[in-house]
């Protein structure tokens, strides 16, 4: 276990759908997310259908031997663009609190291999992805207390009402950063 040997500056272009799928397994088969093979395929699939959108944002960071340990990446939202299955749920669930996300950055996905939790690069990734932006942002995690929502609540995220729920079904609570 290297904590804390990682460097964080790597483009979008540098992480690949492959990636993508092999650590979001890796940080999310355990307790407490237990998330299967097939919901990190589907994340793969999702980061390779975004790197067509001109506005995808990616940062990355990497053991010194170039291994993937963490990733962030997202994209502006706009609400009359999305049309979607997932995202008309989204609106509908979170009624006249959806109007607030437009305009925002969609944070899509934070995953940080176990090896290299509790040393800061999770805050570390979200604010490097988030320092771009001057909209403010937004995410969907679960409504539990994880390490990730630990994080978003001392990085002063707030609720902004439940969305859809989780791959594994349990409820998403929509966050809100100004």
């Amino acid at each position: 276990r290297l904590q804390g040997d990682w460097s964080s500056d790597v483009c979008s272009s540098d992480l690949n759908a492959a990636e993508v799928e092999s650590l979001y397994y890796a940080a999310t088969c355990g307790s407490p997310l237990r998330e299967s093979r097939a919901t990190a395929a589907g994340y793969a699939r999702l980061y390779a259908a975004l790197l067509r959108r001109p506005d995808l944002e990616a940062v990355a960071a990497r053991a010194a031997g170039g291994q993937l340990v963490g990733f962030a990446y997202g994209h502006g939202w706009r609400g009359a663009e999305q049309t979607d299955a997932w995202a008309v749920q989204l609106k509908d669930l979170l009624g006249g609190a959806a109007d607030r996300l437009d305009g925002r950055f969609a944070v899509y996905l934070l995953a940080v291999h176990p090896w290299y939790r509790r040393a800061g690069l999770g805050r570390q990734l979200l604010s490097t992805l988030l320092s771009a932006t001057k909209t403010g942002a937004w995410l969907i995690t679960r409504d539990e207390p994880t390490a990730a929502m630990a994080l978003y609540q001392r990085e002063g995220w707030e609720p902004a009402g439940h969305g859809p729920d989780t791959p594994d079904a349990r409820p998403g609570l929509v966050l809100i950063h100004s």
